[in-house]
């Protein structure tokens, strides 16, 4: 069967924009909820009118703990090889690339996403020669990898999508070429016409096309999940909206714990509400005018005066009181729950949530609460360990090394900090594991 891309040079271009379209509210979800930016939708107008006036929010963002989590245990010890010269050329290349800073990041987003791309573009000199290569993030909200149907792991090719100005500029990666597309000033870029090639050289029309003879595509894919990650976090985005809402309501009530809605009760032939201020107590709508400000913030309610010599005088009133404020625990052991349901959705510990919760507690419970975190780590591990190595490999290639050797080591996941740990080591060794193995 003929290829589709054969027929018409852009089925791949506009397949790749069609699901760089369809998946970018799941990313643009996933940022919103490690970034802590989730409005309260179902408050009430009234209160949610006054947040808006003051610019003041209440965010209590548990559901970026989950992703920091596993970021923070992600740790790279060393990426070596037992040449020498291949040794020197990975240091350069973790050196001219922060790789330090960048590999962190990446992982971060991986997780914040469910995918994350790495980058990795040979620089070449004057003469065609690669002088060194380009590591660097992608974020999935402009860079997807499509898979072949058939089968899964292997990649059909890869779409890159941004936007230059007015234009809108594409690059597609292929296993032995790189096809560069641009729209027209101001275009949307919907419809295949509205796609042209766009050349590297101007004087050369035919160099939107970059032939190379790499058999692979210069992009790697890091994801929790295949063929498309999950963000660590996703498990955390209903109790995430739970807590918002209960931490936005209660801070609606503080105001009446510190200064309690007032009452008074008259006799029906002496109230008189004739000195009333127009909108002093029956405005249809809170804040007035939109300044923020109500009934009782300027003052002028009451002649009455708090104060050391001083004397009411009520008139008119039969009795006077006050209403209770809403019992703080309504809201705050409801916010305890979500945390607590937000660690075990996500197989977080809980102790990363509220660090109070390992008071009396024994390193025995800790492992034992960590073994699908430490699970859930080891996989990471493994998953963008094979990326890691993937990537130096490709690197390394383009830079001379035919067949470089390259191997990646990482922090452990789980590390030995309790007396009880130790004991288990000293065990092992006394019974003859080799200490080096025990100690790892």
């Amino acid at each position: 069967m003929e290829d589709e891309s054969s027929i018409d040079p852009r089925a791949d271009l506009m397949h790749g924009i069609a699901e760089l379209r369809e998946t970018r509210p799941g990313y643009d979800q996933a940022q919103t909820y490690y970034d802590g930016k989730v409005p309260e939708v179902f408050t009430s107008t009234r209160l949610r009118r006054a947040l808006a006036v003051h610019h003041i929010d209440f965010d209590l963002n548990f559901a970026k703990t989950p992703v920091n989590a596993v970021t923070n245990r992600l740790k790279i010890a060393s990426i070596t090889s037992p040449d020498e010269a291949t040794n020197t050329l990975i240091s350069k290349i973790r050196q001219d690339n922060q790789l330090n800073l960048e590999m962190k990041n990446l992982f971060r987003r991986a997780g914040e996403y469910g995918d994350a791309y790495l980058m990795v573009l040979p620089v070449e000199d004057d003469k065609g020669d690669v002088v060194r290569v380009e590591m660097f993030y992608n974020s999935p909200q402009t860079v997807r990898v499509i898979y072949d149907e058939e089968n899964p792991r292997r990649k059909k090719f890869t779409i890159k999508r941004w936007c230059d100005g007015p234009y809108l500029r594409a690059e597609l990666y292929y296993d032995d070429r790189t096809e560069r597309w641009t729209t027209g000033k101001n275009s949307k870029g919907e419809k295949p016409a509205d796609w042209t090639p766009w050349p590297a050289d101007p004087d050369d029309s035919e160099s939107w096309t970059i032939d190379h003879d790499w058999k692979e595509q210069p992009v790697f894919h890091f994801r929790t999940d295949r063929p498309y990650g999950v963000p660590e976090h996703y498990g955390a985005y209903g109790p995430q909206n739970a807590i918002t809402k209960l931490q936005a309501t209660h801070m609606g009530t503080v105001d009446y714990q510190g200064a309690p809605q007032r009452y008074a009760l008259t006799e029906t032939a002496t109230t008189d509400t004739s000195d009333l201020e127009p909108g002093d107590f029956y405005d249809d709508d809170w804040p007035p005018n939109g300044n923020g400000t109500g009934p009782s913030d300027s003052g002028d309610d009451s002649s009455l005066k708090a104060g050391p010599g001083e004397m009411w005088l009520l008139r008119g009133y039969k009795s006077v009181g006050q209403f209770d404020a809403a019992n703080p625990d309504v809201f705050l052991d409801p916010i305890s729950f979500n945390v607590r349901a937000m660690a075990q959705i996500t197989e977080t510990p809980l102790r990363m949530f509220d660090p109070q919760s390992t008071s009396q507690r024994s390193g025995v419970s800790f492992q034992e609460e960590d073994s699908p975190f430490i699970s859930k780590i080891e996989d990471r591990q493994t998953g963008y360990g094979a990326e890691a190595h993937a990537a130096f490999v490709f690197a390394l290639r383009r830079l001379g090394i035919e067949d470089p050797v390259v191997t990646i080591d990482w922090v452990p996941a789980r590390s030995v900090s309790s007396a009880e740990g130790w004991q288990t080591v000293k065990a092992k060794i006394d019974a003859g594991v080799p200490r080096r193995q025990a100690l790892m």
